[in-house]
């Protein structure tokens, strides 16, 4: 859960610096992402696809795990991009100033939930519903490159695979206990 919290935190600090200074978009890449080939070429086509969208954006992937790829539809007119699913590693993103925004609005940090599973929310793709009930505005504007980006340098089953969160211990404590309560409370 350290590992999570201390995820939460970066992103905090990620989305507050964007809102804060003004940023239009800005790219995050966690550190274990491995760079397809051509991946600057690559980044500036979904860019120009992008810019002649109808719409605005908010979150685009470029890196992550599809949960439910059957459900994802290609955006109309595009070679690039579609409507994501539920996902999680969340391995890089684009993320626009007003996607900063609304994700620093749902104030994340007061339910203390991974990134994985929060940006899903956000955009109204996550399987459990009382999960979604959490947050009244779940308006992201999400979308994915596809074909994807990045890819994580290893997978579980490889060699010299290292996770902090996967095989991390909870520690159980008396406020850790009524923690726990209180969260099914509110659920």
């Amino acid at each position: 859960m350290a590992s999570n919290i201390t995820f939460d935190n970066s992103f905090s600090s990620i989305t507050n610096e964007t809102t804060s200074e003004g940023l239009g978009e800005v790219l995050v890449l966690e550190d274990d992402a491995r760079f397809e080939p051509y991946f600057r070429f690559k980044l500036q086509m979904v860019l120009n696809e992008l810019r002649r969208l109808p719409f605005s954006w908010d979150l685009v992937y470029i890196g992550r795990k599809s949960l439910n790829d059957n459900n994802e539809i290609r955006l109309e007119n595009s070679k690039l991009l579609v409507w994501p699913g539920y996902s999680y590693w969340t391995l890089g993103y684009l993320l626009s100033g007003s996607g900063a925004k609304k994700l620093l609005n749902a104030d994340p940090l007061k339910k203390l939930l991974p990134v994985d599973e929060f940006l899903p929310i956000m955009f109204n793709q996550h399987p459990k519903t009382e999960w979604l009930e959490q947050f009244d505005e779940r308006n992201l504007i999400a979308l994915s490159a596809s074909p994807l980006l990045v890819y994580p340098i290893r997978y579980t089953s490889e060699d010299g695979y290292v996770s902090d969160t996967e095989d991390s211990v909870t520690v159980v404590t008396d406020s850790l206990i009524t923690e726990q309560q209180e969260i099914k409370e509110d659920l």
